[in-house]
């Protein structure tokens, strides 16, 4: 593996394992939000935690009477984790030039358009008065 300084003095590593993994964080990146927005939209947490009991159920699970609410983030969070990273492991197999073709400006672009509908999804919270 060989170090370079680049044209603005940086360092840059000159390896296919760099690639990979600029590849993997740049498809995770924006994996991320869409699988979070589908998790959250069609209601599919991997689990469901319920802090008053300390209980974890697999998938989705109402908030039973007496016990307090059910958190369903922590699921949508490890379901986003597990499709964007093998939304990731999938992208490493993309040749590089169709990996460079893929505009950078889509990491801002794509997690700003999911907050619009994940806002909407949370407007009875807003709204209750």
């Amino acid at each position: 593996m060989t170090i370079s300084t680049g044209s603005r003095g940086t360092l840059s590593e000159s390896s296919g394992l760099s690639d990979r993994v600029r590849t993997f964080s740049l498809i995770f990146s924006l994996g991320f939000p869409m699988v979070y927005l589908f998790c959250e939209m069609f209601g599919a947490p991997l689990f469901t935690y319920h802090p008053a009991t300390n209980r974890i159920d697999l998938g989705w699970s109402p908030g039973r009477s007496g016990e307090g609410p059910a958190m369903h983030w922590y699921g949508w969070i490890m379901s986003s984790i597990i499709g964007a990273s093998v939304m990731g492991m999938l992208g490493t197999m993309l040749p590089q030039n169709a990996v460079k073709k893929i505009p950078l400006a889509l990491l801002l672009i794509l997690p700003s358009l999911a907050l619009i509908p994940l806002a909407y999804s949370l407007m009875p919270y807003w709204t209750k008065g």
